[in-house]
């Protein structure tokens, strides 16, 4: 690959991730990391970047806020491991949440048809679920954000505190292993911190390109997941670090 390419792709995933670390850039393109360094140095001279300690990040610090339909595109495969592995804690008679990430929409896609209640605010869930006959579903009002196709503020809140949820499904765009899970979109990080606050058990399903990054609002501690669902490809120094903290981490095939 030429360096212009690399440089372009570089800057993409800045867009979407808002930082980069040297060493996951250096394994994407299968290079080493000096010539990510180097790469990271002079789009810094350019004024593209900025340089951080282990990589670099955005010049706001903060990734663009994609659409529903954008994200839906990305890291497809794993994504779906994902939700195969979550779909084995879904049984008949309980309350599930589903936040709107993309992630926990390939779960609801693979849902059966069954009696349980489904909780959400994502317009995407609403409209899978409203075609089963079986599932009773619960929209949690609120006003609607058409780019992320989200429904949130103080309504959905209501609604949230309301119910006797038993799991809560979500994802992040971000999992630091220290300070835990962070959003882009201030009012979806609200909506998950108090679904995090008032469900039983919560599932983060989240890829391993969002591993080892934080985004601008942070809504969950590690200490609040009862669960993190990741693909294989994550870093294995980076699921070490969630269970030495007590994260319970299963790696999906």
């Amino acid at each position: 690959m030429l360096a212009q390419e690399r440089h372009q792709q570089i800057l993409q995933l800045l867009e979407e991730q808002g930082t980069v670390r040297t060493v996951d850039l250096a394994e994407q393109f299968q290079c080493t990391d000096e010539t990510i360094r180097r790469d990271l140095q002079i789009l810094s001279d350019n004024n593209q970047l900025a340089r951080v300690h282990g990589g670099a990040s955005s010049l706001n610090g903060r990734p663009l806020l994609q659409s529903f339909t954008e994200r839906r595109a990305q890291n497809v495969e794993h994504k779906q491991a994902i939700a195969r592995a979550a779909l084995e804690l879904i049984t008949p008679g309980r309350t599930y949440a589903f936040d709107s990430s993309t992630t926990a929409f390939e779960l609801v896609s693979a849902l059966p048809d069954l009696p349980y209640r489904v909780v959400t605010n994502a317009f995407a869930v609403m409209e899978h679920i409203a075609r089963m006959g079986s599932v009773e579903l619960i929209s949690t009002g609120g006003r609607y954000h058409p780019k992320t196709q989200t429904f949130t503020r103080s309504d959905s809140y209501v609604t949230l505190q309301r119910h006797n949820i038993n799991i809560a499904f979500i994802s992040c765009i971000g999992l630091d292993t220290l300070r835990g899970a962070s959003e882009g979109f201030e009012e979806q990080a609200g909506f998950k911190e108090v679904l995090v606050q008032f469900a039983q058990e919560v599932v983060l399903m989240v890829d391993s390109s969002k591993l080892n990054t934080c985004s601008e609002y942070f809504f969950a501690e590690l200490k609040d997941l009862t669960h993190i669902i990741t693909d294989s490809d994550a870093s294995p120094e980076c699921v070490e670090a969630l269970r030495a903290q007590g994260c319970k981490v299963t790696l999906a095939q």
